[in-house]
């Protein structure tokens, strides 16, 4: 019998802040740590119907930006909070970027093409 704390089993609104942490948490330039603020605005995200594709695209922008920042000037330091992202996310609701677009910042952070 599987256990009842299983992905698939959650709640929707479970696996999504699931979904959402586990991104965040493997960000490049992400402290790692998730805070209880961290896991109630991952929520609140889900609550106003904010999609998961959404903040994974806005991970990659964010961390790209970065690494590109980084490689002109004084490195940033690490990125301690999920409502760092929130700008991000608001831009790409308003002016999505393509698919194509998200694979080129995914090469450049160096990571595995997501799956199909």
């Amino acid at each position: 019998m599987p256990a009842p704390d299983e992905p698939a089993r959650l709640p929707p609104r479970d696996r999504y802040v699931r979904a959402v942490l586990s991104l965040y948490r493997t960000t490049p330039g992400v402290l790692g740590r998730i805070r209880n603020a961290d896991r109630t605005l991952a929520a609140q995200l889900y609550d106003k119907g904010i999609p998961l594709y959404v903040m994974a695209n806005a991970f990659i922008v964010a961390a790209a930006r970065r690494v590109r920042h980084n490689a002109l000037s004084t490195s940033l330091p690490p990125i301690r909070s999920l409502h760092y992202f929130l700008d991000v996310v608001r831009e790409l609701l308003e002016r999505p970027l393509g698919p194509h677009d998200i694979d080129e910042l995914r090469r450049v952070l160096g990571l595995a093409d997501p799956p199909p």
